[in-house]
């Protein structure tokens, strides 16, 4: 009669072990997956951050291009090479190595 009984608890024990694999086995996918929908959510929250203080930035430019004369020359000077009349202006160029 004993050895029945080991038999069983061993039987019992090897299919709540088979269970438990079987659960286990089901859920790492979905494990993995959560992982990786958090790091793109990390990764697109950080973008966003970007985006807005870009965004900042652009907004801070335009509302100085509507008020600041001054900003309006600089900006004039360095990207379209305006100039005053009466001024001159030297375009240096870096060398080009052999």
């Amino acid at each position: 009669m004993d050895f029945l009984k080991v038999i069983q608890r061993v039987c019992q024990i090897a299919i709540v072990l088979l269970l438990i694999g079987i659960v286990v086995r089901l859920f790492l996918p979905l494990i993995a997956r959560q992982k990786e929908l958090r790091a793109r959510e990390a990764e697109l929250r950080m973008e966003i951050q970007q985006e807005a203080e870009a965004l900042r930035m652009l907004r801070l430019k335009q509302v100085r291009l509507q008020e600041d004369p001054q900003f309006v020359e600089k900006i004039a000077r360095e990207k379209l090479g305006y100039a005053k009349p009466g001024e001159t202006i030297f375009r240096f160029m870096d060398a080009e190595e052999p």
